[in-house]
């Protein structure tokens, strides 16, 4: 009976690939056509072994990572921020597109299984929202990303250990320096959860890296409440 209903709702209300808006094939649990997800410019390049910035030039550190203090162990992300990929995260950030956690989930623990990480985890923490965006965004898209990655992992999940203290206007557009200014003292620990994270491994969940600002300095509140090693995870890292 389900399967038929599946059926007729499938051809009177066909599925659509979230990227490209073709119809999906039926009793898919996918929401992004194959033809699509091999268009996503993937990170797989020369990039800096710390934070995986794309390094056309070769190399094995980026700028800032070489003359900046990066309290992050490793930075990885499976796509770059470019093309059909910077569309789809846009509309599941901003367009209530709260399903497709669960597609841009999939790449990020495929690269976590790959690079080791899964046997290291303690704890898993997303990148909080400020009380104000979150209420008029309506969700937390990192939060979404993690509850999959640790249920795929098999791993806890904490969203109340770190805490957005300030409200910021939006990081996209400003330069590193300002970027830094944005974020001084818009992050604390949660000093109910120390004892969670003393000499524990952590993996921080984002959803772009750009300048790695807020990441680096969340990864800094959480070494310096005890934590052993925090590693990042993101969808994308930007170009530049």
């Amino acid at each position: 009976m389900n399967k038929f209903l599946n059926f007729l709702l499938n051809l009177f209300f066909p599925k659509t690939c979230s990227s490209c808006g073709n119809n999906l094939p039926l009793n898919t649990n996918k929401n992004i056509c194959d033809k699509c997800l091999k268009t996503f410019p993937k990170n797989d390049g020369l990039k800096c072994v710390i934070c995986s910035m794309p390094l056309h030039d070769g190399g094995e550190h980026c700028y800032d990572c070489k003359h900046s203090k990066i309290y992050f162990n490793f930075l990885k992300t499976p796509y770059i921020y470019s093309g059909n990929i910077k569309n789809l995260i846009h509309k599941f950030k901003y367009s209530n597109r709260l399903f497709l956690s669960k597609d841009l989930s999939k790449p990020m623990i495929n690269l976590i299984r790959k690079e080791n990480w899964d046997k290291e985890i303690d704890l898993i923490i997303p990148i909080p929202l400020h009380f104000i965006k979150k209420f008029l965004r309506g969700y937390n898209q990192t939060y979404l990303l993690s509850q999959h990655i640790s249920c795929n992992l098999n791993k806890p999940l904490n969203n109340k250990v770190l805490l957005r203290t300030k409200y910021t206007k939006p990081q996209f557009g400003l330069n590193r320096k300002n970027r830094n200014e944005n974020l001084e003292n818009s992050f604390s620990i949660n000093k109910k959860y120390l004892n969670e994270l003393k000499g524990k491994n952590i993996l921080l969940v984002d959803d772009i890296a750009t300048t790695c600002a807020t990441a680096n300095i969340c990864a800094k509140l959480l070494k310096e409440a005890g934590a052993k090693k925090v590693f990042v995870i993101a969808i994308a890292r930007t170009d530049f």
